[in-house]
Order: structure tokens, then sequence, then C-alpha cells
């Protein structure tokens, strides 16, 4: 042995590098003989199993690509788990994708996307939500300030990420019971990266003071060109893209989305949503935040925009010809009067204007439910005709499909199998128009408890937060207000709608709302403890 090898055998190892014990270290632990023997087993194993696993896979690609990527997800998911905390987590990136997929939920047709064979749409949520996800779980397993800010948010009103957690493990419980476990499974995935992540992801993003009066000016921006385009649209009778789509954008599947849609000889527009319904349902969920702005707004200009911009929806929604968009927008006001003037009365004890609001309520919503009875035009957008009459009957034969189902199995069919299992067509098409009858199907009875129980105690939490916490004199908090609005709204419209197109956004006001409370509430105890004098 030569003496350089001697001497470095005099020293003993080569200490460890400081890049060394701040990654490594948390993974090495004292050397036992048994487990290289183990390590060697486990490297044998894990080598047959992945030339029959490569063998396979190339047997039966592209048409089980999911199901072989499962296993890939899962160890994905472990080496998340297994990294350990850090200084600074990607709250920026998860941020960034956060908005990313705000803004291709309400401006992007989501049916334009790339198919590849064998595998899911690769549509513009799923570019921006899966990454989103998949930050939101590192932030959580390696930054323990983020778990804290996290759960100091969910501390605000605790039941409603209990009854989340609760339909969570339905969903996954109820894929066994389907008869299609990988549809089911697909279903399951999309609904933990659209409701689940984008709801906790809220929690974060909302607590940074401005971003919901942005989020709240970007729906408001976009719901104006969306309608603008309905117009266009209405004007030509297409919806002005068809024909111009690019072939890699082209879903085949997708093409009768892209078809122009009749009732009689009434042309229905759609703009970039897959039915005049879902644009009817956005403009009625954006309509509460245009009463709040009206009503508190400062400028004289920014209420004269918002009441305009609400003649424009009022307008749009009767080229769409559905009823829930003007029950909506109905709904919405005859609500948020009667909330702004409660929570007037309350918070400005000397002011006349709050009492005068809530004691005249009633002859309020006689006077605008009658107005309905009376214009013919209005009676029909809100009531219906005798053209709408058909939809009627169909909600009724699906509920009396659907009902007996229920009660032979009151677990739940899968989530995705409401259409199949109610069995009602609509020519040749599946279809289901109520979505309390379909999550109750999808889930079962517990289910439906948990779902729509998350919504109902989430709006009765912002109502006491609204007309009992003391506010700081910051316009921001009274954003709730129109966030509980068209939760309420959301409600009604889901008794005759079961697309999913705007669900994401329910749960993104709902992080919102909780994250904007827990600013308030926590502000005047911050503001106590800068005020405390220090010890000496």
């Amino acid at each position: 042995m030569s003496e350089e090898h001697e001497d470095m055998g005099k020293r003993g190892p080569r200490p460890r590098s400081a890049s060394y014990r701040k990654h490594l270290s948390p993974y090495v632990q004292a050397p036992r003989p048994w487990l290289r023997w183990l390590n060697i087993a486990l490297l044998g194993g894990l080598s047959i199993f992945s030339l029959a696993y490569g063998f396979f896979y190339a047997l039966t690609a592209p048409y089980l690509i999911l199901l072989f990527a499962a296993p890939l997800g899962v160890l994905s998911l472990l080496a998340i788990w297994a990294l350990p905390d850090q200084e600074n987590a990607p709250t920026r990136a998860m941020v960034g994708c956060f908005f990313g997929f705000l803004v291709s939920l309400i401006a992007w047709p989501n049916y334009l996307a790339i198919a590849l064979p064998g595998l899911p749409w690769i549509t513009m949520l799923r570019l921006t939500g899966i990454p989103m996800a998949l930050l939101l779980l590192v932030c959580v397993s390696t930054s323990p300030a983020f778990r804290q800010r996290i759960a100091d948010v969910l501390s605000v009103a605790p039941p409603i990420w209990k009854m989340l957690a609760g339909f969570v493990a339905i969903q996954f419980l109820t894929i066994g019971l389907s008869a299609t476990p990988s549809e089911s499974l697909q279903k399951f995935i999309v609904a933990q990266t659209n409701w689940t992540a984008i709801f906790f992801v809220a929690c974060y993003v909302y607590l940074t003071p401005g971003r919901l009066r942005l989020t709240v000016n970007l729906l408001w921006i976009v719901a104006v060109l969306i309608c603008f385009i309905g117009l266009w649209e209405g004007a030509i009778r297409k919806v002005p893209w068809s024909g111009h789509i690019p072939s890699f954008l082209k879903v085949d599947e997708a093409q009768i989305m892209l078809e122009s849609m009749y009732r009689g000889r009434t042309y229905r527009v759609k703009t970039i949503h897959s039915t005049p319904l879902g644009l009817a349902e956005y403009l009625a969920l954006v309509s509460p935040f245009l009463y709040h702005l009206i009503a508190s707004s400062r400028s004289l200009t920014t209420r004269v925009a918002a009441a305009l911009t609400l003649v424009l929806f009022f307008r749009v929604i009767q080229l769409t010809d559905s009823r829930l968009g003007s029950v909506g927008m109905l709904v919405a006001l005859l609500l948020y009067v009667l909330i702004w003037g409660a929570q007037r009365w309350r918070r400005l004890r000397g002011d006349l204007l709050g009492p005068l609001v809530v004691l005249a309520y009633p002859a309020f919503f006689a006077t605008l439910v009658g107005l309905t009875f009376v214009s013919r035009r209005l009676e029909i957008m809100v009531w219906g005709s005798q053209a709408t009459e058909g939809s009627n009957v169909a909600r009724q034969e699906q509920l009396a499909l659907g009902l007996p189902k229920i009660l032979h199995n009151p677990l739940g069919y899968g989530p995705g199998r409401a259409a199949e299992t109610v069995g009602w067509y609509s020519g040749s098409f599946l279809s289901i128009d109520n979505y309390l009858l379909a999550i109750a199907i999808e889930y079962g009875v517990v289910g439906f408890v948990l779902y729509f129980g998350l919504i109902a105690y989430a709006i009765f939490v912002m109502l006491r937060f609204v007309l009992t916490a003391e506010h700081p004199d910051d316009q921001e908090y009274y954003l709730v207000i129109p966030i509980a609005v068209a939760l309420s709204a959301f409600l009604v419209i889901k008794s005759v709608f079961s697309q999913q197109d705007n669900h994401p956004l329910i749960y993104v006001m709902i992080g919102a709302a909780l994250a904007t409370m827990h600013r308030a509430i926590s502000r005047p105890a911050e503001a106590h403890t800068r005020a405390a004098p220090v010890s000496s």
C-alpha cells in the first residue's frame, strides 16, 4: 500500500461536505450488514418486475396506458412524501399555475385540446391544473410554514375541510361500486385536481391582500369579453372559431360541441362553453359581484360600468334561451339586497338606509317577482313557456327513474355513472339534468349530504361572518357577501343543470372566502400584538 493510502487509512473517511449534510443526511443511517443483501434482493426483484412490466406495456399500448401509468403515479406521490423539509417551498410557481388554471377555466374552450391515442384530452386545464396539484403536494410535504398557514385558514370553519375529506373518501370508495372502474377512476382524478386541489391552493393564494379584488376584476373582464363573443355568435349563428381550428387542437369527440344549437327556430349562443346552459350559469355566478360593485364602490364610473354590464348579461342570457341564467341572476339580486341591507343596518347604527332596505324587503321581493308575471318576456325567461315544457317533463321523468335506483343502492354507483344508471335518453344521447339527483346516484346518500352540506355550511359561515364579525375598513373583506350569494345561486341552478364546467370556480370561491375571513379575524390580534409594549 502506498504512503498516500496508508495516510488516508489513518485519517479515516473524508468528512462530509456541507451540501451532503444538508440534502442527503436525512436519508443516511448507520451501516448494517444485512441491508446489503436486502438491497441486492430488492434490486433483482425490481429488475424482473420491470422486464415483465415493459413487456405487457408494449403488448397493450396505447389502450391501457393509463393503467400502466398508475404505478408511476403512486411512486411519484411516494417520492413527494419522502422529500425532506426545506425553507423555500415552490409557492410562487404554484400560484402562477393557479391563475393559469383560473384563466383557462373561464376564458378557453375546454374542448379545444390535443388528443393522443390512448390518453385523455390534453386540455389547458390539465396543463395548468396537474402541475398546480403536484406543486401543492410538494409544498405540503416540504414546508412546515405552508402547512401551518393552510391549517390556520381551515381553522376558520373546520367542518368544511372535514366534510370535503369525507366526500373525497366517498368518491374513492365508490369507484369499487362502479360498473366501469377505469372511467370512474379518471373522473375521480379529475375531481381531485379541479375541486380538491384548487380549494386548498385558493386557501393559500387569497391570504395575500389584493388578490381577491384582482380575481373579481378578472371575472368581470372575461365575462364582458364572452358577452361580446355571444353577441357576435348570435349574429352569425355559429361559434366564431368554428371552421378555423388548427388541426392539432381538433378532437373528433368534441366536434358536437361546435355544432349550432337551436330550440325550435331560436339559435342558442354558448361562446366558449360546451352548452348555452354553461354560459348562462357562469354569467349568473358573476352577477353578485357586479351587484356588490354597484352597492359599495366609491367610484361612479365603476358603478355605471357594472350596471351596464348587468344589462349586457341580461341580453346574452336571452340569447342562450336558458331560464337558469335568469333565475340565477334574480335569486342573486334578491339575496344580495337582503344581506347587504342587514349588514349595513348592523354596521352603521345611525344610518337609515339599512333599516329601510330590510323593512321594505317584503315589498321589494313581491314587486320584483310580480314583474316576472307582468312582462311576457320576463315571464318566459324566468318561468318558461310552452317551448320549455319538454325540459320540465324530462326532469320529472329522470327523477322517476333515478329515485328507485337510489333506494336500491344508497351507497352510490361510482363517479361519472349518473347518466348511465338513470338511463334517460335525449334522442340518442344519455342525459341527466338535475345535479342533486346526479350526486345522489354517483356517491350515495352520504355523499349527497357531504357535498351539498359543505356548500350550505360554507354559506352559513360567510353570512355569520358578514353579519356578526367586526371588520376593518377594507372593502376586500366585504367581497365575502357576493361569494355567499353566488354559492346560494349555484345551489338553485344545480336543481336543473348537472354539467360541471363551472364547478372549480365554486371551490375557488369557498377557499377565497375562508382565506379572507381568516385575514379579517386575525388582523385585530396582529394589531394588538404590534401595539403591545416590549418588556425590557
